[in-house]
């Protein structure tokens, strides 16, 4: 959910999402799929299929968009 009052903030889309935008902010707006999970895991532990969907909550609010080599780019 991307939001939702049953889960703890920390758990939704929306603050994940911002995580991983400041995680591509600080290195340089691009990062490799891999090396983004592994930040992120760094920060908060999330599980593949939920990067997955932070990924897809980024791309669908024009945010970001993962190249056909993998890397993940910052958009705004």
């Amino acid at each position: 959910m991307v939001l939702s009052t049953n889960v703890a903030p920390q758990d939704s889309l929306y603050y994940l999402g911002g995580l991983a935008m400041e995680s591509l902010n600080v290195n340089g707006n691009r990062m490799g799929f891999v090396d983004l999970f592994m930040e992120l895991n760094k920060r908060t532990e999330v599980s593949i299929g939920l990067f997955a969907l932070i990924l897809d909550w980024l791309y669908l609010i024009e945010a970001a968009e993962v190249e056909s080599d993998g890397t993940v780019i910052l958009c705004i």
